[in-house]
């Protein structure tokens, strides 16, 4: 009788065990506690385990439905990222967390929250649904520590400055450069003479420009183009050594200038522009903007926005019939109106809102955020208007409340917001909480 027992209940767990395969999602991973799917090609249990803060280089590519998404592997770079606490649970950190050097394994990673809470985006805007999974096929091929990876870092910086240094002073001889460089390395050849005066800070001048690498390779120009660069001298809105150079020419002037990287881009690539880069550039003054008729321009502009602004913001509520106001200028309707708490100082207020223009341009919205935004009272972390008319709310009330440029970004463009916007919030109160 126990041995029929027994062969029953063993067939019964295998029923139940390929059951349970059946139904499993993705058929021959298991599942972490927080839901990751995982599944393992090679382990070797006896080598090198990340640890926090390590650095990791990967081999890596990212699938969706099967199609390829985007490969790591396809760079001509190392690409290193380092082990940190997973941003939310079942993450790719986690599934780094799991392996040892050497390890290749596959993990499914709910796409909907990779992007929203790596990059901040409203999954549906790329086309996720929460039933859509990222495959990563990874391959664990080197472990440094934080430490070992900085030495390194320095150690490629210093071989990478050297190259660039020789290269310039190779390109400087073998095309015979015999003009002095400024103190900083920059060179200044001189190729056409203006007559006008020189720039200088707070001036806005307009340049026509070629760049090349020493070998070169055109890498930007506006010469083709009826888009001249325009840019105020003094704001660090270029390269450096544009800073020293056009200051120096006349309106009209031409020279070819060698800008040695550091008074470039220096260790960072942009665009077709690699790191380290020394810079040929071809330049033009055309014209010469005094700061003072600048000024004049600028505050031109701000009052016409300013005066557009405000007729804006009367034609809507007037369009709307809204009437209510507070002293500072906040206008509001509600909609919903109960006796619940309201938010104070020190207290969290847990909102969900939808944020637009005037003209109903979207801003923000509180799911693409989670489906709630927490707003800390009293911490300067919320906009003056919407804080004001948070105050004015009981929970569970529903409002709109039109922000007048004053109380939102004001004349600062933020942002997709540009400057002088008024702003409408449609908000729900869900909660009041103490603290954070």
């Amino acid at each position: 009788m126990k041995r029929h027992c027994f062969l029953f209940s063993m067939v019964c767990l295998s029923a139940m065990m390929l059951l349970t395969a059946c139904d499993q999602k993705f058929p021959g991973y298991k599942k972490t506690a927080d839901g990751l799917y995982y599944k393992f090609h090679s382990q070797n249990p006896t080598a090198t385990k990340p640890q926090l803060t390590d650095f990791l280089k990967v081999n890596m590519a990212c699938y969706l439905h099967d199609s390829l998404y985007y490969d790591w592997q396809g760079t001509q770079r190392d690409v290193f990222t380092q082990l940190q606490k997973p941003v939310f649970p079942g993450d790719l950190l986690e599934a780094y967390a799991m392996m040892h050097l050497g390890d290749s394994a596959s993990f499914y990673i709910k796409a909907d929250s990779v992007v929203l809470k790596y990059y901040e985006k409203d999954p549906a805007s790329a086309g996720l649904t929460a039933d859509d999974y990222f495959r990563y096929e990874v391959k664990l091929v080197e472990v440094q520590t934080q430490e070992e990876f900085k030495a390194n870092i320095e150690k490629m910086k210093a071989s990478m400055e050297a190259a660039s240094r020789k290269a310039l002073a190779d390109y400087v001889a073998v095309n015979n450069i015999s003009v002095t460089p400024e103190p900083s390395g920059v060179f200044i050849i001189p190729l056409e003479k203006g007559k006008g005066r020189c720039p200088v800070k707070g001036d806005q001048v307009e340049v026509d420009f070629a760049t090349y690498l020493l070998d070169g390779q055109s890498v930007g120009s506006t010469l083709d183009s009826s888009e001249k660069l325009k840019f105020v001298l003094g704001e660090g809105l270029v390269i450096p050594g544009w800073e020293e150079i056009v200051p120096k020419m006349h309106l009209g002037d031409r020279v070819k200038a060698i800008i040695p990287f550091d008074m470039a881009y220096g260790e960072h690539s942009v665009g077709s522009i690699p790191s380290y880069a020394n810079l040929i550039y071809d330049i033009k003054l055309l014209k010469i903007t005094p700061a003072e008729e600048l000024q004049k321009q600028v505050e031109a502009t701000q009052r016409a926005m300013k005066a557009d602004s405000e007729k804006a913001l009367l034609d809507y509520l007037r369009a709307n019939d809204i009437k209510d106001h507070t002293e500072s200028g906040l206008y509001y309707t509600k909609s919903v109106i109960t006796g619940g708490a309201q938010p104070q100082d020190g207290q969290t207020a847990r909102i969900r809102f939808v944020a637009t223009l005037l003209d109903g341009t979207p801003l923000g919205d509180s799911d693409k955020l989670g489906g709630y935004y927490d707003a800390e009272m009293g911490q300067g972390k919320v906009l003056i208007g919407l804080e004001e008319g948070l105050r004015m709310m009981h929970v569970g009330e529903q409002a709109r409340f039109v922000l007048p440029y004053t109380l939102a970004y004001g004349d600062i463009a933020f942002d997709n917001i540009p400057a002088y916007s008024n702003i409408i919030y449609d908000v729900e109160l869900l909660d009041v909480m103490n603290g954070k």
